[in-house]
């Protein structure tokens, strides 16, 4: 007979072993004995502070208490026990448990089960603990902060995954005071860094004469936050946090220290007359290094349109920013033992990014390895797609719609896992324009575009799509958008000006963008050579032939032409027609 599961208000502790698969590798049969003999110890103490175990499912353990306090106290009795059978293990080998509590609704079934988003964020909130030690909810630290002598870390609000709204983050630091937004921690460990790129933008400073500008410098700091909250690969520090440190001299080292992020973002805004100059500055916190700075200076006619527009220039160079030192610290630290999925996903972009078919499988392979350490990882499984729509549209595969095919299912994925992320939408749509379903292909570039007005490679995407649509004069101009608001593209983006141009019969304005190119990918001779040979410039078409063939010496016309995805025919014919004219050919057909 089915009943009702109750709803009720708990105490949720969340705990789980700190490098377990790391200490299995390492030692089986030892790990597990001490695996054992720390359940028993959360089993043990449960019943002394009037909990209940609901789960001990693999390294984890999950219980629940009536009380905030007794589950505290619960935790900090386990914790020293497991630390006492620790003693003669060495510091490799220890086993240390990352516990979260959180003060939340469940419902709970007639067997014991429970269920809720107070689950959910108990488990998210202890992989924010030091192992050995926990973190505390906002809402169970409220509960308990005038009812313990502790010292709790504040570690900012905490964007997590699964959970929309950000939470309220305290982890247990030494005996002592504590620190609340806007101080910097004083004694304990420095907390482990999330493990996406973390940022707090500290309110920019008003330089101007007039207090009342102050109100200019406030909104383009809040704006900031919202936009850079759009990439979700990002964890920015919410607007109330930041905005404790307004008007106060801070140590930026001693702010990211208390907001437990990574990088730090600051600015100053300067109104004269009919001028705003703003200035921003990126910081690494940890070694103090400016990273990126740039000064902008507009005229103001709308203010608020100037507003917007700074917005979106200061956000799209520096999310590029974050990406590329992101992946150099990948590179630096990709031996470390505290490689764990996003570092994996880090060196697997950098190595698709080289763009040849060995570093392509290699990348394939650290994707592969992330999604085994966290099945749930949406960023992974776009980094697997990526690799298979390469390997299809650069012929690096013998199965060239059998790679098309694993490429949508890992892209749809992503999508399916996290729908508001725009770079997933990129990846999806990148795969419906290689199966030439350029329909479905727009419709997810304007999907990306409406998610995340800022990133510029949304616009490039589009447009490379609404090229071979029929819609040239639309693709430049979204180009044209995406350099306005980021400037340091490079050289691809630019390169799809010259498509956009032999789309609309301009091969003269395609030649010149095809001068100014330093470094273009080797697969864009195709189009330059196209360009050229119908411009009437055939030594330069043949220069480019010569080059795309000694990379791709297989490259059948016949056989290419058909897999680029134009919606009409008639210019697949004059593309196939300018390709000829460079002097490409289609393979002779195999005899039998």
């Amino acid at each position: 007979m089915f009943t009702e599961p109750k709803r009720r208000l708990v105490a949720i502790v969340a705990a789980d072993v700190a490098g377990y698969s790391r200490l299995m590798g390492a030692d089986e049969e030892g790990t597990l004995r001490m695996l054992n003999a720390a359940r028993a110890v959360f089993i043990e103490h449960c019943k002394d502070h009037h909990g209940r175990i609901v789960d001990t499912a693999g390294d984890s353990v999950l219980a629940v208490f009536d009380s905030v306090v007794e589950a505290v106290e619960y935790v900090l009795a386990v914790q020293d026990q497991i630390e006492a059978l620790n003693t003669d293990r060495p510091d490799e080998r220890k086993l240390r448990f990352r516990v979260g509590v959180n003060l939340g609704d469940i419902l709970e079934q007639s067997d014991g089960t429970v269920y809720g988003d107070g689950v959910n964020i108990a488990a998210r909130v202890q992989t924010l603990s030091q192992p050995g030690r926990l973190a505390l909810s906002g809402a169970a630290y409220d509960f308990i902060a005038d009812r313990s002598d502790l010292d709790w870390n504040f570690l900012g609000e905490q964007e997590v995954k699964n959970i929309l709204r950000p939470i309220r983050v305290y982890a247990l630091g030494a005996a002592g005071a504590h620190p609340e937004p806007g101080t910097a921690r004083s004694t304990g460990e420095r907390q482990t860094l999330p493990s996406r790129p973390s940022i707090a933008v500290l309110p920019f400073a008003n330089m101007g004469a007039k207090q009342d500008d102050d109100y200019f410098a406030d909104g383009m700091t809040e704006d900031i936050i919202t936009e850079l909250s759009r990439f979700r690969d990002l964890m920015v520090t919410a607007r109330n946090t930041s905005f404790s440190y307004k008007d106060q001299s801070v140590n930026v080292q001693e702010v990211a220290d208390t907001l437990n992020v990574r990088y730090v973002l600051e600015g100053s805004i300067r109104k004269a007359g009919d001028r705003v100059r703003v200035t921003a500055q990126l910081i690494e916190a940890a070694s103090g290094h400016h990273l990126w700075a740039e000064r902008f200076d507009r005229k103001i006619e709308d203010v608020f349109a100037v507003q917007d527009e700074l917005t979106q220039r200061i956000v799209s160079t520096l999310v590029g920013r974050l990406v590329e030192t992101e992946r150099k610290r990948a590179r630096v630290e990709g031996d470390s033992e505290h490689v764990e999925a996003y570092d994996l996903v880090l060196r697997g972009r950098e190595l698709w990014l080289s763009f040849n078919r060995d570093d392509n499988l290699a990348a394939r392979g650290l994707y592969l390895q992330a999604i085994k350490l966290d099945p749930e990882y949406p960023r992974a499984y776009s980094g697997l797609a990526w690799t298979y729509a390469s390997a299809y549209n650069e012929y690096w595969t013998d199965d060239p719609q059998g790679s098309l095919t694993k490429a949508l299912e890992y892209a749809q994925r992503a999508v399916h896992m996290d729908p508001s992320s725009h770079s997933y939408r990129l990846c999806l749509g990148m795969v419906y324009f290689f199966k030439q379903h350029l329909e479905k292909a727009i419709e997810c570039f304007e999907k990306a575009v409406e998610l995340n007005v800022n990133d510029a490679d949304s616009y490039v995407f589009l447009g490379q799509a609404l090229s071979l649509n029929g819609e040239p004069d639309k693709a430049i101009a979204l180009l044209d958008h995406a350099f306005e608001i980021n400037p340091y593209l490079g050289d691809w983006p630019r390169s799809l000006y010259v498509i956009a141009y032999f789309m609309g019969e301009r091969y003269d304005e395609a030649c010149a963008i095809i001068r100014e190119l330093t470094s273009p990918r080797i697969s864009h001779c195709r189009w330059f050579a196209a360009c050229c040979a119908m411009q009437g410039t055939l030594e330069d078409a043949a220069m480019f032939r010569d080059r795309y063939l000694e990379a791709y010496p297989d490259f059948d016309l016949e056989d290419h032409a058909s897999r680029v995805p134009f919606r009409f025919e008639a210019d697949r014919t004059r593309y196939a027609l300018a390709l000829g004219k460079a002097g490409f050919e289609a393979k002779e057909p195999a005899h039998a």
